[in-house]
Parts: structure tokens; sequence; C-alpha cells
């Protein structure tokens, strides 16, 4: 079929056949199908947008100061990297832009993962990459849904998302889908873990459900040494017209020395606001103009201290637990990244249900002690963070 230049090629990286779809310049959907990514069948001239797996990606707030690009992009990394098992270093962070309330929305996704997600498409006119789930509509007061593969999407809020084992989603979707909450199906088949009769049905299309917001994304992730060729070539372009203007306004004298003396201002202004961000993020550490080196001591500091990582996994453990309301926690430590949780149960199968549940988590979780009394099951379930 003739296609016009404003055709995009949607494809959806899940599974072992990814699905595709033509959305024509009406949004609407001219053509589908699911293709062997080593192997493809799709149109192959249509300029293409990738919906990565979005549980392979974490989305960030983040409070920042107003930066330049590059050093926006440096305190990106230190911020993201308190959200973080492992080091800022081996992820890929990309920076969508901020929110009503100022914070920075973000993406990062390892850089392993967008090695392997790019692998097969190196020839391939890739434009953009965005998390599959931030691209379900969504409005307040909503949470959507989706089925994709054996995962699910949820979206429950303007930068909150993610994919989730289709057996588990019950327990996530009530701890984010509170009373007043509509929860809005988007396509594909509803699982059991999910009550159906609370659901709107917002049709059975997964990818025309994506199609308008990928094509408005909020986000790309190609970016930094993702960066698509035609990108590339575009930015040379624009930096060979920067030098000509460079040229004009160095003959302009009178305006050069206006806007040094504007410069100047700026760079004292942004100077304080550093020093105030700095005092605020480190109270009680002097910079003396070097913030760099002391922000990176203290991060290390904070990085390799005993409660590094623990955020993080009571975040993903919490809505599990108080998923199960039969389960009661005792108590709770902390170790060289391990979580301990000693638990009530009314018998040692929940506690092993409950260890089966993280672990479908990509949580690595082992019940360590079990034992029965006449009110029911004591035990302690280790926690970890599963190795990449």
């Amino acid at each position: 079929m003739a296609r016009s230049s404003q055709h995009k090629l949607l494809i959806h990286a899940v599974g072992e056949r990814w699905p595709w779809a033509v959305i024509d310049a009406r949004g609407q959907v001219a053509e589908r199908g699911r293709s062997d990514p080593a192997n493809p069948d799709w149109p192959a001239e249509v300029p293409q947008l990738l919906l990565q797996d979005a549980g392979r990606c974490t989305g960030l707030s983040l409070d920042l100061p107003s930066l330049s690009a590059a050093r926006l992009d440096q305190a990106l990394r230190w911020a993201a990297e308190e959200h973080l098992a492992g080091s800022a270093e081996e992820e890929h962070v990309v920076a969508a832009g901020r929110d009503p309330e100022g914070r920075v929305e973000s993406v990062v996704i390892a850089n392993d993962e967008m090695a392997r997600l790019m692998a097969p498409m190196e020839d391939q006119p890739v434009e953009l990459v965005c998390p599959d789930a931030l691209c379900l509509p969504w409005e307040e007061g909503q949470v959507s849904l989706a089925a994709a593969g054996d995962r699910v999407l949820l979206r429950w809020g303007r930068w909150q998302f993610g994919s989730f084992d289709a057996e588990l989603i019950g327990d996530f979707l009530d701890a984010v889908a509170g009373p007043g909450v509509e929860r809005i199906w988007y396509g594909g088949e509803v699982p059991d873990a999910i009550d159906r009769a609370a659901l709107r049905l917002a049709g059975d299309d997964l990818l025309a459900s994506l199609a308008p917001q990928a094509l408005a994304a909020p986000i790309n992730l190609l970016s930094g040494p993702w960066t698509p060729s035609s990108a590339r070539t575009a930015g040379r372009h624009w930096r060979w017209a920067g030098g000509l203007a460079v040229v004009v306004l160095t003959l302009a004298l009178g305006i050069a020395v206006l806007e040094r003396q504007l410069l100047r201002s700026e760079a004292v202004s942004l100077q304080a606001a550093i020093d105030q961000r700095f005092g605020q993020i480190f109270p009680g550490v002097t910079p003396a103009g070097r913030h760099r080196e002391l922000a990176e001591r203290e991060l290390t500091r904070l990085r390799f201290g005993e409660s590094a990582g623990l955020l993080d996994l009571v975040y993903r453990t919490a809505p599990v637990v108080s998923g199960q309301s039969a389960l009661t926690v005792d108590g709770m430590g902390f170790r060289d990244g391990q979580l301990d949780l000693r638990l009530r149960a009314p018998d040692v199968a929940a506690l092993d249900d409950l260890e089966q549940r993280l672990r479908a988590l990509d949580l690595d979780a082992a019940v360590q002690s079990a034992s029965l009394d006449a009110e029911g099951a004591s035990g302690r379930i280790r926690i970890r963070q599963v190795s990449r």
C-alpha cells in the first residue's frame, strides 16, 4: 500500500514476535502484524517508534534547580543514583522535562538493557524509544491497564507506570487504586487476578490505544550514545548555523558586551542557586567552590552506607506484604543490602506464597526459617535485589 511521509511504524518490543502497526496521518492503524526482530517483515521505509517494556525502566521525579544542559545531566545522575540498587554509571538516565511542581521527570534504564533492545534495530530507522506503559491514556482519578504478553501494563499517575506479572497485579493494583479511582482496561485478556466487574473496558486494541501518546511521547530514550543518526546529522547542521550566528554576533561588539554582562549576572544567580541547593541537600557541608568534589564524596558515602538500597527494597516489597491481610510484620532488619522481615502467618504455606510473589517481582526472596505454634506460623524472609 502507498504510504505518506507522515506514516509511523509503532513497534511493541514484547515477546519473541513483536507486534507492530503502521499509523497513518490521522492516527489510525492502517496496517499491522507480528515479526521476529532478528528477521523483520514490517515496512522498512517507515520511521519507527519503539515501545520498550516498562518493567525494564524506572520513572523518577527529582528535585533539581535550573541548570545548564551539561550540568543538569550530571546532577540527574547523582540524584537518580539514590533510587538505584547499583551505580548510575551502569544506567542510561534521560530527562523529559519538569512537572507542574518543578520536579525533573526522568526515566532510568540499564545500558545493557538498551543494548539488547537496540541490537536487532541497528539498521532500522528508529526515531524514538519510550516505555510502553507511559503511553497508556491517563487522567487524574484513573488508573490505566492493558495486557501485553504475560505482563500487565499499569499507569497510575502522571509519571508513575510499570509492568507487572499477570498473577500478582491484583495486589499492587489494590495498593494504588483506592476508593473512587476508576480502573480502565485498554486491551488484551483480563487476568484472573483482576476483578473484571470493577473495570471499564475502553477497547481491545492495545497498539491503537498506545498510538496517540506514542506519537506525542513525553520522553525519548534515544539520547547520548543512542542518538539516531538522523538527529546527529541535524545537529551538525544546527552547529554550522550556530557558527555563522556567532560570527554575526561578534561583529556587533556593543551587543556582545551587553550579552557578557547579562551572562555574568546570570552566572552569579546560578551560583547562588547551586549554593542554596547544595546546602539543602548536604546540610552542614561547606562547598567553598568544591561542589562537585564534595557532592561526589557525600553521595559515595551514602551509596555505600549501611542503609544503601533500603528504600528501594521497601518500596517494592510493601505493596505485596500489605496486600496479604493475613500476614503481620513483627520486625524488620537491613544489613549488607539485605532486608529481613519477621512475619506471623496463618501457616507456613502463606510464607511460601509470599516468597513466590516477591520472586515474581524480580526480587531474590527466600524463607530462612519457619515454625508452627497454636496461633499459626512465624518465620523470617530474606529479600534482596537480583544482581544484573
